[in-house]
């Protein structure tokens, strides 16, 4: 039996989500209209909003993770404060290097 920590899911999970997103589009709805989906708008190379993440595990000047339906978002950078912070919305301010999902 394989443990994952929180928020954490299998590829199973993971390939499941990203067929609804892809009938969403089908039907010519946005992928992230059922709310599960993570979406990430970075503006500028200096703000970054992301919507529906599921807590943060991570939250250093340099480094900020974050739990999501998809897995682990990871944001790279300088300076990086947190601008806003309203349920499962985040707003970062800083210099953005990377954005990645583990």
């Amino acid at each position: 039996m394989t443990y994952r920590r929180r928020g954490e899911i299998g590829e199973r999970k993971r390939a499941s989500l990203i067929r609804a997103g892809e009938a969403f589009d089908a039907v010519g709805m946005p992928a992230d209209a059922n709310g599960r989906l993570p979406v990430v708008t970075l503006t500028a190379g200096r703000i970054l909003r992301i919507e529906h993440h599921r807590g943060i595990l991570v939250f250093t000047p340099s480094c900020v993770r974050l739990y999501s339906a998809l897995g682990i978002i990871r944001i790279a950078g300088r300076e990086l404060v947190s601008r806003s912070m309203d349920g499962n919305d985040l707003i970062l301010e800083g210099s953005i290097k990377s954005i990645s999902f583990e």
